[in-house]
């Protein structure tokens, strides 16, 4: 029957895509472990931004609020009033523009209305505040004829002045609010003269922003969003025809016979796909230019226009080169890994999981191109996108930007030609193993590889989100249960699972080997010295932490027995965590990239382990030491009581305020002292190591 052969055809094809098992990994399990670690960090910077808009004073020009300094009172809360002293001419020309605009009607033209915002855009910048608040307010409940009138001048296309209307419209709210309990009190048995109530105060808002502002701040996100992707596209599908194409058709190996590099093969793909992958993003830069322009015509009575001026076209087209030329090497390296057209096309989902969130930043409020964020690749892009319709400040930051892009796009290339250089990835096999010399190498001797190592801690970090969240608890036994999941459900246990699964060595992967007497008193001085140091640039350099999930949690132990606290902080996560980081991972890594590289991606994956962006610089900071001391003493016992220590410490300044503000209190004097003594630790600690050739720490990063 034709239905029993359309199944027997169905399971054949499901059969063989399951055999495929790079392909399963990359399009089902890989987004399952990216997701927590990319979701988290978005969700952290979104709820930075909002409460940076939320306690941040806008700066707001106010004019008539002498009449209630309980209003005055109530803006200073969350907004930082500048006054028109002296300046009636001024407040009149203001005054009158504004009347002008709230009063428009439909033969009012266009261009009158734009040109009357643009003056007062021009003014709101000309004194540094993002919002301007009239009041007249002729009396409050005892004055019941009286006329109680604002108007608010705000910038529709400026978060900043969006928060301060919002903070104004709550002051002028609670104000409202006030003056009918007043009248309620003054004047409850007269009924007839509570009519005045309905309406204590009169608002209007006026927007300064032109048609074509409003416009830009509508469209340009999306428009910067879709460039990027759209330009990742063009480049990822000819990138991978270009490479694992030839690979199915059988004709790379008759192009690598002929008589030229490997590097002109290389320059000679990705000059063709940096080609297509530039016309693609000008192409769909243009289409959707022509289209937000449509849609922004077929939208009567929005006041909202939208045009690419010159200067932004030529600057959008300058970022979008450099952009392409690393999109174009970056799908070439990861075409490189594919043996067939239809595995490099599964290579897309990762690199969108990556490209994404970065591209999403400029649908963030607030965030603006700056010194630092010009450097983040691709947020720097849909940054200077939105800059250049906007015409923000973050304009000035085009060529920051376009040469950091560049100089990503030629480190992209070069990682890319020296992947070709590699038989081990340009030949490798369909079975979704590789044979290289160094992971070859790692086997012999019982070690994870760096794949291994990398996917281990990948499935940590999503247990340990997916665990996470729920009601905080309130009890002790409930914030013990929460370090016990944290720590062996989601760490210890897949560590464990993951080195008997894959038949690693156990003494040699996770270094357990006796620990030297003489070493502990160096150590103990090296985390005691460390701590000071992360504990003072923490303070000094990074925001203060959040009152909410882990800290909280954290927090709530100063309530515990010292015994138990000692337990859960210092005791529980030592073992859990350098076991998975400066056991499992640091073995698998240092096999590929040796000692100082393995060191430091440890480090940077320990940060990311603890699910708090504001934690990263100072946690990686320590994992720094933290692998050291694992590299030099050869033990896991040594990185084990170097994190005990640390962690202690910490404890026991949650319990003792005094310890507390004796770390929080630490002069200069005390951090060179740290420094002395951190790095006495370390030269003491490396005077007592002994290389062995049979010990796994004594494979050097082979030779490509």
């Amino acid at each position: 029957m034709r239905s029993e052969r359309v199944g027997l055809i169905a399971r054949k094809e499901l059969l063989d895509t399951l055999r495929d098992r790079r392909t399963l990994f990359v399009a089902l399990i890989l987004p399952l472990l990216l997701y927590p670690a990319l979701l988290l960090g978005l969700t952290q910077v979104i709820g930075a931004t909002k409460r940076n808009l939320q306690e941040e004073k806008q700066r707001v020009l106010v004019d008539g609020l002498d009449a209630d300094p309980e209003l005055a009172e109530a803006l200073e809360e969350g907004l930082e009033l500048k006054t028109l002293d002296n300046a009636a001419e001024m407040r009149a020309t203001l005054r009158i523009i504004a009347d002008s605009i709230a009063d428009v009607d439909e033969d009012t033209p266009a261009e009158d209305i734009d040109e009357w915002r643009r003056e007062m855009r021009g003014t709101l910048a000309q004194n540094d505040v993002v919002g301007v608040l009239f009041a007249r307010l002729e009396g409050g409940a005892e004055v019941p004829a009286a006329r109680n009138e604002a108007m608010l001048l705000f910038d529709a296309t400026n978060d900043e002045s969006r928060a301060a209307r919002r903070k104004v419209r709550a002051a002028l709210h609670e104000y409202s609010e006030r003056e009918r309990e007043r009248a309620k009190e003054l004047y409850s048995d007269q009924r007839p003269l509570l009519e005045f109530m309905v309406h204590p105060i009169d608002v209007s808002t006026v927007e300064v922003a032109s048609s074509q502002q409003k416009g830009a701040y509508s469209f340009a996100p999306m428009l910067a969003l879709l460039i990027v992707l759209m330009c990742l596209t063009g480049a990822f599908y000819p990138a991978v025809d270009l490479v694992a194409g030839e690979k199915e058709r059988g004709t790379m190996e008759t192009l690598l016979v002929a008589p030229v590099t490997r590097t002109d093969i290389v320059l000679g793909k990705f000059l063709a796909v940096w080609v297509v992958a530039v016309v693609t993003a000008l192409l769909n830069l243009g289409v959707m230019g022509l289209t937000f322009s449509k849609l922004a015509g077929m939208m009567p009575g929005s006041g909202i226009a939208f045009t690419m001026p010159a200067g932004a076209l030529a600057a959008v087209t300058l970022i979008l080169i450099p952009t392409a030329a690393l999109f174009a090497a970056v799908a070439l390296a990861a075409s490189s890994f594919a043996t067939s057209y239809k595995e490099g096309q599964h290579y897309l989902s990762p690199i969108f999981l990556v490209v994404m969130p970065l591209a999403m930043v400029a649908m963030l409020p607030n965030v603006e191109l700056g010194p630092t964020l010009a450097l983040v690749p691709v947020a720097n892009v849909v940054l200077l996108v939105k800059a250049m319709l906007l015409g923000g400040e973050g304009a000035r930051w085009a060529l920051v930007a376009i040469l950091a892009m560049a100089f990503y796009a030629a480190l992209a290339l070069w990682v890319t030609v020296s992947l070709f250089k590699r038989e081990s990835v340009l030949f490798r096999s369909g079975a979704g193993k590789g044979h290289d010399a160094t992971s070859l190498e790692a086997k012999r001797l019982g070690l994870p590889t760096e794949s291994q190592g990398v996917l281990v801690f990948f499935v940590v970090l999503a247990f340990m989100f997916f665990l996470s969240g729920g009601t905080l608890p309130t009890d002790l036994w409930g914030v013990a249960k929460i370090f016990l999941i944290s720590q062996v459900v989601a760490v210890l246990l897949p560590t464990l699972l993951a080195a008997r699964f894959m038949k690693v060595d156990l003494k040699r992967t996770f270094r357990i080997a006796p620990l030297a007497p003489a070493a502990v008193p160096a150590i103990m001085c090296g985390a005691l010295s460390t701590l000071v140091l992360v504990v003072g640039a923490q303070m000094r350099l990074m925001p203060a932490p959040e009152a909410e999930g882990f800290t909280q949690v954290v927090g709530m132990l100063a309530k515990a027995p010292v015994a138990v606290m000692l337990l859960l902080l210092a005791v529980l996560p030592p073992v859990c965590e350098e076991l998975l980081c400066r056991g499992f991972l640091l073995s698998s890594l240092k096999t590929r990239f040796g000692a100082v590289r393995a060191v430091a991606l440890t480090a940077l994956l320990f940060g990311l382990l603890h699910l708090d962006a504001s934690r990263i610089p100072a946690t990686a900071a320590a994992g720094v030491v933290l692998g050291t001391v694992a590299i030099l003493t050869r033990s896991i016992f040594g990185s084990i009581l170097f994190h005990s220590v640390y962690n202690a410490v910490l404890a026991l300044a949650l319990h003792f305020p005094d310890l507390a503000r004796g770390l929080e209190n630490l002069g200069g004097i005390a951090f060179a002292l740290a420094g002395v003594g951190l790095t006495l630790s370390l030269w003491f600690l490396h005077r007592l190591a002994r290389p062995s050739e049979s010990d796994g720490d004594s494979i050097a990063p082979p030779v490509p």
